[in-house]
């Protein structure tokens, strides 16, 4: 069953008087509990496509369904809090709130949703990742790859069925970066999660169900 559908999609870019054709006619499905991987080098669109799935950027023409949503039937309102309960996110930056200690942080999407932090789950999540002794301490103290491992608890907090990660392992070291992934990939055996992970490294590729490879805003390979 596809979860997420994205058909005929297309974004320009407008400077002045200047148009830029940033993905052009984008078909592609992403079945549920799938790794996709979105392969493309720097400026080929990709973040722009997941931007769009996850519904942080608008499109020109097209439709993008999740769980059989389209996004052109949705108000702000509706997508915002269908954001919060159905999709988790994985940025390069980690986007942490320098205010919040690493427990706010990761709890932080469940509060906004106005649901019940699962406290259990919560603790088994931050053991797993091997932040648990981090509780209290604020993001300005933590290493980068203890960073990305609080985003991906922030992502996970939700159990959302969809994760959408922006280059996850592209600021961290090797082996940092592989541990990274592989608590991905667990979200993904464990909890049945739907993964698409964009990133420029092939290697990470060599793990996906499959790989969507983009190149100056046109799909080539999938």
């Amino acid at each position: 069953m596809s979860v997420i559908t994205v058909k005929n999609l297309n974004k320009y870019y407008k400077t002045g008087n200047e148009s830029y054709h940033a993905l052009k006619n984008i078909n592609f499905e992403v079945g549920e509990g799938e790794f996709v991987v979105i392969l493309g080098q720097s400026g080929s669109g990709k973040s722009t496509l997941l931007n769009i799935i996850g519904g942080l950027d608008d499109y020109d023409s097209g439709d993008v369904c999740l769980n059989a949503m389209n996004y052109k039937d949705t108000d702000d309102i509706t997508m915002s809090n269908f954001r919060c309960s159905t999709i988790g996110f994985v940025f390069q930056s980690y986007n942490l709130i320098p205010v919040l200690n690493v427990y706010e942080n990761i709890v932080f999407p469940v509060n906004i949703s106005n649901k019940k932090v699962d406290e259990e789950y919560i603790s088994q999540l931050m053991t797993k990742l091997g932040i648990a002794d981090k509780r209290k301490s604020f993001p300005s103290m933590l290493s980068g790859g203890q960073q990305q491992r609080v985003a991906i608890a922030r992502a996970l907090a939700n159990k959302p069925k969809i994760i959408l990660a922006d280059e996850p392992t592209g600021n961290l070291d090797t082996i940092t970066g592989n541990d990274v992934l592989q608590i991905l990939l667990d979200g993904v055996h464990t909890y049945g999660q739907t993964l698409v992970m964009i990133t420029h490294n092939p290697s990470i590729a060599e793990y996906a169900d499959r790989v969507i490879r983009i190149e100056n805003g046109v799909i080539v390979q999938q």
